[in-house]
């Protein structure tokens, strides 16, 4: 075929009139063919009203009480940010990597699409893109990231109508806060604190080219995900400043031989509060505002005692393991293989709060939230044993009994209802110890003598004392209620044993305190719901009970682990072993923990509340008072101490062999001797 020829041809036709009008028609149609292409583009894109009313996503912060950032909630995590914040080292780099003449082009720039295409030929690789930084911005705030013509058409028809609207400033100030940084860090701000753990103008010259060259390949670029790319792609980025003559070669090198430090400002270390915050969020105002709409939640948490919550309870942990182990015959070292943990998957959970208050200090809800999520401290109802015996021991206090008021501790059997069955309470000691004054009894825990004042003082009573002190759960009302068998959650003890430092005050626990919206609007404000439910000397006499589960009760491992200072609080244990417990409090903070297997199976012999959860708490008590010990007991006026024989109840003569200093209610002391005994002497007790 000869071509060459035939071009001659279609020259030569190019010059007749019937060809120009063929061309004419064409040009014609096309033209109008585009023109209302580019008008039916122009009517689709987003009204003028939606760019100035655009938000975008922002995320939601949770602060504890001391203004500490603990956690964010986010779709697009991003913290907003103007433009006078964000360094000229950090906005210089990105426009030099992005778009090096943003402030002298349109919209688009012809020039740079033309020369990215050149570069991107010549290395066989896409190192350049065309587009703007406005092109950019219209691309992600309101469009898809497909690669199609009409896309690119919008685009670029957006790009102009932003920038008629808006400022070159407003559009840099738009995109810095907007663009993907990577590991879900949005907007310069954010991606500061992800990736540094500092705010954007606190930034050095090495970390903001590092940011720079994020927003090409975000997770291909991110240090966290490849350190030795990133850094390379920030070397090359020095390059260019270098070669743009916006840094000297003393710099650049310097920047060069500056190691990546990555540090997540956010701390993770409370992830079943963050969890138990969230869902009263998600209740009150939606999943779209509190991970879209960038709220301020101001919490109750103490990330202090947070920290040493968390570190009493893994250290409680290992050392059930261990015992676990042991009992069960197998190597102690075996405890840190993924395996046993599989197997033996012991739990815990542990709260503090602040009595006066009702603030939630430190929050664990087991021993590791990524495994499961399942709140033990706020949502698993198990049975308190021994630890609800308190609230009978409040409800006889509270009318009329006192301390030192004797039971016997002897048999009693007890028909359960079914015809020839008989139930036979019994101790913990399986022994029986005689005549027993109240004050003994909650000490060492007795079993029969609490089933006998429940009896005297009637299990009704006894519900409807633990509800209004703080137990929202069920409380079954018959005699098994001396053995703590309705089941309630650690939260709901916590809260009701807060009643007692407080002097019969009751105050609701908080986790939220303050929410603002993303204009720093309150929203909600809350304050502490406090309710008198209980005579201050009835907590008073109670707290002086359980001060002495703690000198020479139960819970005297506590003494030997240290603590001097003044607290009280009481053990509990179930039948079969699978739920221990220990709630003890100061005059300023009531902690409570738990220990035992989700499926409820039995501890074992050599796990019990006194060596499991007691210790836990001296842990955490230990650190918190570190420094200073709190403030004694308060005795009110109305209560009185009277010598007495701890045997009799009755008041001390110089015959007694032994002498207690007790506490009672005025009015309510012993007026009659003790003449139990012939001897002399005074044993103190």
């Amino acid at each position: 075929m000869d071509y060459k020829a035939i071009w001659v041809q279609i020259l030569e036709y190019s010059k007749t009139k019937r060809f120009r009008q063929v061309f004419a028609v064409c040009a014609t149609v096309f033209l109008g063919w585009f023109s209302g292409l580019m008008i039916a583009f122009y009517y689709d894109l987003p009204p003028l009203s939606e760019l100035e009313n655009y938000r975008p996503s922002l995320a939601s912060k949770i602060f504890d009480q001391n203004g500490e950032l603990i956690a964010q909630l986010f779709v697009e995590q991003r913290t907003l940010v103007p433009l006078s914040r964000i360094p000229e080292k950090l906005k210089k780099t990105i426009l030099v990597i992005e778009d090096d003449g943003f402030y002298s082009h349109l919209g688009i720039s012809p020039l740079s699409i033309l020369r990215a295409f050149l570069v991107n030929l010549t290395h066989g690789r896409v190192e350049q893109g065309g587009s703007t930084i406005t092109q950019q911005l219209a691309k992600n705030l309101f469009l898809t990231q497909d690669r199609t013509f009409s896309r690119k058409i919008r685009e670029v028809m957006l790009s102009f109508k932003i920038e008629y609207r808006y400022t070159k400033d407003e559009i840099l100030e738009m995109y810095l806060n907007q663009v993907n940084m990577g590991s879900g860090a949005y907007g310069v701000e954010t991606a500061a604190r992800t990736y540094f753990g500092k705010h954007v103008e606190e930034l050095s010259l090495p970390e903001c080219a590092l940011l720079a060259g994020l927003p090409r390949a975000p997770n291909k670029y991110s240090p966290y995900n490849n350190l030795k790319k990133a850094e390379l792609r920030r070397n090359r980025i020095l390059d260019r400043l270098l070669k743009k003559k916006l840094i000297t070669k003393l710099e650049a090198d310097a920047a060069k031989h500056t190691p990546i430090a990555v540090h997540k400002i956010e701390q993770k270390n409370a992830p079943y509060f963050v969890e138990h915050v969230r869902q009263k969020l998600e209740e009150t105002y939606g999943a779209n505002v509190i991970y879209k709409g960038g709220l301020s939640v101001y919490t109750s948490l103490d990330m202090k005692l947070q920290d040493f919550a968390q570190k009493a309870v893994a250290a409680t942990l290992a050392e059930a393991e261990k015992k676990i182990a042991l009992e069960n015959g197998i190597p102690v070292e075996s405890i840190y293989e993924a395996e046993f943990r599989k197997n033996i998957p012991i739990q815990a959970s542990f709260i503090a709060i602040d009595p006066k208050t009702g603030y939630i200090k430190a929050l664990v809800g087991g021993r590791d939230f990524s495994e499961s999520q399942f709140n033990r401290a706020t949502q698993s109802k198990r049975q308190p044993g021994s630890s609800f015996k308190p609230f009978i021991y409040t409800t006889a206090i509270d009318n009329g009994f006192t301390a030192a008021d004797i039971i016997v501790d002897a048999p009693m059997p007890l028909s359960d209802g079914n015809e020839g069955q008989v139930w036979k309470p019994e101790n913990y000691e399986k022994k029986f110890f005689g005549p027993t004054t109240l004050r003994k009894a909650l000490t060492m825990s007795r079993n029969v003598v609490t089933l006998k004042l429940l009896m005297k003082v009637g299990a009704s009573s006894v519900a409807s004392y633990s509800n209004k002190m703080g137990i929202k759960s069920q409380i079954h009302k018959n005699l098994s209620l001396a053995f703590g068998t309705s089941e309630v959650t650690l939260m709901e003890l916590v809260s009701a044993y807060s009643t007692f430092p407080s002097f019969g005050v009751k105050v609701d626990p908080i986790s939220i305190l303050t929410v603002k919206d993303s204009m720093g609007k309150v929203l909600e404000d809350n304050q502490p719901h406090i309710q008198d439910v209980l005579r201050p000397e009835a907590a008073y006499i109670l707290t002086s009970m359980m001060e002495s589960v703690v000198n020479e009760g139960t819970a005297t491992r506590i003494r030997a682990d240290g603590i001097t200072f003044s607290c009280a609080g009481k053990t509990g244990t179930t039948d079969n072993q699978s739920d221990v417990w220990f709630v003890g409090y100061t005059s300023d903070l009531v902690a409570g923990g738990w220990v035992g297997f989700d499926d409820r199976r039995s501890l074992g012999k050599w796990i019990s509340s006194s060596n499991t959860p007691v210790p836990m708490w001296a842990a955490f008590m230990k650190e918190v008072y570190k420094e200073k010990p709190p403030e004694p007991f308060v005795k009110p006026a109305s209560i009185v101490t009277v010598r007495i024989d701890p045997d009799s109840g009755l008041l001390w003569t110089n015959k007694c062999k032994k002498w207690l200093d007790e506490v009672f209610i005025t009015g309510t002391e012993p007026t009659a001797k003790c003449n139990k005994h012939e001897g002399f002497g005074a044993e103190g007790n």
